[in-house]
């Protein structure tokens, strides 16, 4: 009995090990965007040669509206080809594309050049920046938001009002459906055969109980 448990163990650490390198190859790149999430790398010199480009450097509205643009929207999957990933501001304007973790670090950037006060705010399935005058809409709203920075950097936690099946709808389209068949077929093969073992094995061994 206590092998059979033993082999189950080693069983779902291979599973585990085994999806996590199909979806992060570059392992550190998960570390990176965790951090980069909670200290994100704003970078107002870098930013600083799209100014002469912006209508109006004094309107945030067109400011967001310029980035937003200038950076089609792009699962991460399609622009850093890994399910989740926080950009710095150089890979967003060498991709040019992105989800809201990329637009966000170019406008922030953008803000951060032009001395304009913000807001980062973050949900469960987004990243955005609140500033003066700006209208909440059905994603970018303070209800929704877990976690931000006000506008003197200090970090405020607090509970959210989740929309739960629009979030698991969410999170079923960036990790899933946009996910290269290549990764897809990677992940269910490794998963197939970790069942193989699990359930072999199990079947051998239970004669000897």
């Amino acid at each position: 009995m206590y092998k059979i448990r033993n082999y189950r163990r080693c069983s779902i650490v291979i599973a585990l090990f085994w999806i996590f390198l199909v979806l992060y190859p570059r392992p550190m790149a998960l570390g990176e965007s965790i951090y980069r999430l909670l200290n994100p790398p704003v970078n107002a010199q870098t930013a600083e040669t799209f100014i002469p480009l912006l209508a109006d450097p004094n309107d945030p509205e067109a400011i967001e509206i310029f980035v937003l643009e200038n950076i089609p929207y792009s699962y991460d999957w399609q622009a850093y080809d890994l399910p989740w990933y926080f950009p710095t501001v150089e890979e967003a304007l060498k991709n040019e594309k992105g989800d809201c973790k990329t637009r966000f670090i170019v406008l922030a950037s953008l803000f951060e050049a032009l001395l304009i006060p913000y807001e980062l705010y973050i949900s469960p399935t987004h990243i955005w920046i609140n500033y003066e005058g700006k209208m909440d809409n059905k994603i970018e709203n303070f209800d929704s938001a877990v976690f931000y920075y006000d506008h003197i950097g200090e970090p405020v936690l607090k509970i959210p009002q989740i929309d739960w099946k629009g979030s698991l709808d969410i999170f079923w389209d960036a990790f899933w459906v946009h996910m290269p068949a290549a990764r897809k077929n990677a992940l269910l093969s490794g998963l197939a055969f970790s069942a193989f073992l699990f359930f072999y094995k199990n079947k051998r061994l239970s004669c000897y109980r």
